[in-house]
């Protein structure tokens, strides 16, 4: 594979996404671009639940205008809002761009957010709401990645939270040296 001219950062909540595409911009000496407003992570609901199904398709809309726009550039990493993937017409979008899918387990995700590293959501039952968003994206998640990386380490130790972060980068630096 030829070296990318953008990366795309795809992933469920709790997986890392902000850190680890922090960490790859700092080694690659890109930009970061934040597109991730974090709706369902502060809400405690779907995207569509919040914004009902004229206001989903705003934000879809948006989300494909800055897949749109960063496409156009090089040297980016791009966060994406976790939801960004069930549209299709940002499917579409990054089916031609290097996506890096951090994948995460739900219990991984409790654990984060047990601890702080992820804030905790105002629903009742948090592994329900969790398994939902599973089951509605991993399949996308998978089938959009040019990379999946494991993000398994629980561990809310600010140095192991950095060697995992590096291990990580350094995943993707060899996937791209191919």
């Amino acid at each position: 594979m030829n070296h990318p001219k953008r990366i795309f950062v795809i992933g469920h909540m709790g997986a890392g996404k902000f850190l680890f595409a922090e960490a790859l911009a700092k080694k690659l000496g890109w930009e970061i671009v934040d597109a991730n407003p974090s709706i369902e992570r502060y809400m405690g609901r779907l995207t569509r639940d919040i914004l009902g199904k004229e206001g989903e398709a705003a934000f879809n809309r948006i989300q494909a205008e800055i897949i749109s726009h960063c496409s156009k550039k090089e040297n980016l990493i791009v966060l994406l809002e976790e939801c960004a993937v069930c549209s299709e017409q940002c499917r579409k979008l990054l089916s031609s761009e290097y996506v890096v899918y951090l994948k995460v387990s739900i219990p991984t995700q409790l654990n984060r957010m047990q601890h702080g590293r992820t804030p905790a959501l105002p629903v009742d039952n948090m592994k329900n709401f969790l398994e939902k968003q599973h089951h509605e994206r991993d399949a996308i998640y998978e089938e959009l990645a040019t990379l999946v990386i494991e993000s398994t380490n629980p561990s809310d130790q600010a140095t192991e939270i950095n060697i995992t972060v590096d291990n990580d980068v350094n995943k993707v630096m060899e996937a791209i040296k191919k």
